[in-house]
């Protein structure tokens, strides 16, 4: 297998996932101007979630009342 070969298979999976987030983009744009639930967003690495950042504003919002 020769390095040409590798890279048009990179270049290939980096098309798909663009397109794959360009359908995910108009699809986003159609739920929104219609009025419909907008879909959730795909990643394509794994992500934190916010539960950290939420749970230190709840935090500092308790600490302010006391």
């Amino acid at each position: 297998m020769n390095s040409i070969t590798i890279i048009n298979g990179l270049l290939i999976l980096i098309l798909v996932a663009a397109l794959r987030k360009l359908v995910w983009c108009l699809r986003w744009l159609w739920c929104y101007y219609h009025g419909k639930d907008v879909p959730d967003p795909i990643v394509f690495l794994p992500q934190r979630s916010g539960r950290g950042f939420e749970q230190r504003l709840q935090d500092a919002e308790e600490r302010q009342n006391k």
